[in-house]
């Protein structure tokens, strides 16, 4: 996070031709500020003034990387930047790049029109909430948009997008967390020349969003999406496919993909095909056809990310069986899946859509392990943590009958012969698997891997064993 804590000045009322309140000097120019609300403490930055569309007329105008801070101080006050007023930065031509702090939560209409230096890739932060007409009018040397807006709700308008005349961009790319694209938002990026991937999280896509990006060529949609308004992809004429997820369609405005080429394919989840060819708008995409494999999105996940973690959920093939493996962190325990299912890990056959939450609580510590430096939590529920077994020396291989953590050696030692081993998976301790595959040698050399707490999951024909342990890399 940037602070300015710097000697300012606040310029009197009665110089009409000036627009700011607050005056800070930087290093070369000097950037200028407008009390918003006094009481909550927010400025926002603006030009020094008033008039006109050239309002750094007579200043020396930011140049370079322009990193706005995200709060600056004033009379012994700490103000918050929350906004960029209208044609704040307007024409000015030297700035090279932007950085927004992630107080800010609105940028006004053209506040960035113009700024024919910029250059790479701009970033939209997860806290804005609004970008006004045309506020990035121009900026033709801007190759790449990573998206990370987790709400945005007002982006320009039918008239004036927001990157109208940004004929450079060819990339768009979105942050894990993005919920809404609104309308307008990325409508007439016409040198958009990669595939759009829209996360996982997002929920709605609104009106025209998408709209005279006549070169993009595919675009996935995730099962997350519940409704695109009306022409989101209209006059996309060079879309050839579009993949989709959700079993069933999301709700759709009219004339969505009007336009796009005429071989374009429209790829569902397999048991979802005959659906799409009767739903409206989506059925009028020329073809239609059923994911290879087939695939079906099984969403698992957490009553509460602090508490746990859900291992297994994703893109499943039909009529494979999962483990479904909710992970506690420190401090808490599982008590159950919201379907009312208690075992962990869980197997689940794949044959049609499928969705639960891993239900964690906080529990009271039971014992100790002091020689890994780590705390055991039950609950009376049997959990993966039944199956610990941490040993700092552990036993030679052929007198083991568990799988153990040799934290001398920096190994897991696997007592079970290779040829009985169905999977190994290594998940560090925020659930991501960071390794698959059979032992070679009777055990998985940890010692590439950094310092933390792990959890191996060891599957036979019979029988899983999952061993959590704190591995720690140097000694």
């Amino acid at each position: 996070m940037k602070r300015l804590l710097i000697s300012l000045f606040l310029v009197g009322a009665t110089c009409l031709a000036w627009a700011y309140d607050i005056k800070v000097p930087m290093q070369g120019y000097s950037l200028y500020f407008n009390i918003v609300d006094s009481n909550q403490h927010h400025v926002a930055a603006t030009a020094p003034r008033t008039a006109g569309n050239h309002r750094w007329n007579g200043e020396k105008a930011p140049a370079g990387v322009l990193e706005l801070p995200s709060e600056i101080e004033f009379e012994g006050i700490k103000y918050t930047l929350t906004a960029i007023e209208e044609r704040a930065f307007s024409g000015c031509t030297r700035i090279t790049g932007v950085v927004l702090p992630t107080s800010l939560a609105s940028i006004g209409a053209y506040a960035f029109s113009n700024c024919t230096g910029m250059r790479g890739v701009l970033t939209i932060g997860e806290n804005i909430r609004s970008i006004g007409l045309s506020a990035f009018y121009g900026c033709k040397g801007i190759v790449e948009l990573q998206y990370n807006a987790v709400a945005c709700s007002s982006m320009g308008s039918s008239s004036n997008t927001v990157f109208s005349g940004c004929h450079g961009i060819k990339k768009v790319t979105f942050g894990p967390s993005v919920q809404q694209i609104p309308a307008y938002a990325f409508a007439g990026l016409n040198m958009l020349k990669t595939e759009v991937v829209l996360p996982e999280s997002l929920v709605s896509i609104g009106d025209y969003a998408f709209a005279y990006c006549n070169v993009l060529p595919r675009v996935t949609i995730p099962a997350s999406v519940k409704t695109m308004g009306e022409r989101v992809f209209y006059r996309c004429t060079n879309l050839k496919q579009v993949t989709i997820d959700a079993l069933v369609p999301p709700t759709l405005g009219n004339e969505s993909f009007s336009g796009i080429s005429a071989v374009a394919t429209l790829i569902v989840p397999c048991i979802g095909e005959e659906r799409y060819r009767q739903a409206d708008e989506w059925k009028r995409i020329p073809h239609i056809k059923k994911m290879e494999p087939c695939t079906i999105n099984i969403l698992a996940g957490s009553n509460d990310p602090q508490m746990g973690v859900v291992m297994g959920g994703g893109n499943h093939v039909l009529g494979d069986t999962i483990t479904l493996t909710a992970v506690c962190h420190a401090g808490y325990g599982f008590k159950g899946w919201s379907d009312g299912m208690t075992d962990n890990p869980r197997r689940v056959v794949i044959t049609d859509t499928f969705s639960c939450t891993a239900m964690f609580q906080a529990t009271e510590v039971k014992r100790e392990i002091e020689y890994v430096h780590d705390t055991i939590y039950k609950d009376g529920i049997e959990t993966i943590y039944e199956y610990y077994e941490i040993n700092d020396i552990a036993e030679p291989i052929d007198e083991q009958e568990e799988v153990v953590y040799n934290s001398q050696k920096r190994r897991i030692e696997v007592p079970i012969d290779r040829k009985e081993i169905v999977s190994v998976a290594l998940y560090n301790d925020a659930g991501v698997c960071v390794s698959t595959g059979k032992p070679r040698f009777g055990h998985i050399n940890m010692r590439r891997y950094p310092t933390g707490y792990y959890i191996v999951r060891i599957t036979t024909a019979d029988e899983e064993q999952a061993v959590r342990f704190l591995h720690v890399k140097n000694r």
